[in-house]
């Protein structure tokens, strides 16, 4: 029987909760070891997952001297993704990190030269992938339904869905806001559908106009730093193709959304529900599926199995840092085109 993996994590609470259970139902991996600086989650997650007392830390520079790890799970807050996990490819360990990446394209950039420097893969979580609906469309767009693709549309829109617990409205430790939060799941989305091609220019708007007031919504207004409640982007890419891109925790719409589309030469598809819009026989004709192998998808199980079995075959990453560094970019021209409010080159 093959060893399994040894998993350490670098952030108990949140989203690692989910990405605890997936590893847990990995039969090739196993959770060893915590590091958080919260001693009651890294408690809690230590009796509900099974961890020795003696592989607790605080400190993850301390995790990575003292026990012998195969890979590296980090969960924390989006401005601390960078150096936990260079310090663990150095250290000699894979990396699977939350979305996003990081907070700039240098810090991305650094991250994967730790990784190719130390021959470790690095793996960013971009779960969306791993669901039904994100393996069927990749699935339509690869077998050729769609053709050339020349336009996506990722929307994520909240009416009011201002995070009220965590650090998502924090500056310091998130640096974003939905763009980051939310946007950046349906930006990957449409980009892995798009083959990740690359980008030119962002024109962009960000705005502060909701979450900022009293209202609906439960989170603290003074503690709300992050620079947007809502952005909308038009991305231009090198070939001519163009992305739109909006997301939002506060907005004025009718309804919220949570939809990509990609549009070709011969089709398009939608993911939810996954929709497969072509031309046949005259008719132009929306097709769902019915009966998939990818039917009942648990994405953070399969990104997870996914990350393990790279790891044993010695690569390649199922979600490379070079197309998070793309995404990166695309969000980085955001900010910076809503600051500056003009078209920037990525």
């Amino acid at each position: 029987m093959a060893k399994a993996l040894k998993v350490g994590f670098v952030g108990t609470g949140g989203i690692a909760q989910a990405h605890l259970a997936a590893w847990n139902k990995c039969a090739d991996a196993k959770v060893v070891a915590l590091c958080d600086i919260n001693p009651k989650a890294l408690a809690a997650s230590a009796e509900k997952w099974c961890v020795a007392p003696e592989n607790l830390f605080s400190d993850y520079r301390k995790m990575l001297d003292s026990v012998e790890l195969d890979i590296i799970d980090v969960c924390t807050p989006n401005s601390w993704h960078a150096k936990p996990t260079i310090a663990a490819l150095k250290a000699g360990a894979n990396v699977i990190v939350e979305k996003p990446v990081a907070t700039s394209a240098r810090e991305v950039e650094q991250m994967i030269a730790a990784g190719q420097e130390a021959g470790k893969l690095l793996m960013v979580a971009q779960v969306m992938r791993y669901s039904t609906e994100g393996q069927l469309c990749k699935h339509w767009v690869k077998q050729g339904l769609v053709g050339d693709i020349y336009w996506g549309r990722a929307e994520y829109l909240r009416r009011r869905g201002v995070p009220a617990w965590g650090a998502f409205t924090d500056a310091a430790a998130s640096a974003g806001g939905p763009c980051y939060d939310i946007g950046v799941h349906v930006l990957d989305m449409a980009l892995h559908l798009m083959d990740f091609p690359e980008p030119a220019t962002v024109s962009a708007g960000t705005y502060l106009k909701l979450a900022n007031k009293p209202s609906l919504m439960k989170h603290k207004i003074k503690r709300y730093t992050v620079p947007e409640d809502f952005a909308v982007a038009l991305v231009r890419f090198a070939d001519g193709r163009t992305l739109s891109l909006g997301a939002s925790w506060a907005l004025n719409t009718p309804q919220e959304i949570n939809q990509v589309m990609v549009c070709g030469t011969k089709g398009g598809v939608t993911l939810w529900p996954p929709t497969l819009t072509t031309e046949q026989n005259g008719v132009l004709t929306n097709a769902g599926s019915q009966v998939s192998q990818f039917d009942g998808a648990d994405g953070f199980y399969n990104e997870c199995s996914a990350f393990a079995a790279a790891v044993k075959a010695g690569g390649p990453s199922p979600v490379p840092g070079e197309q998070a560094l793309i995404t990166q970019r695309i969000l980085d021209g955001v900010y910076k085109s809503g600051e500056k409010q003009r078209e920037v080159k990525v």
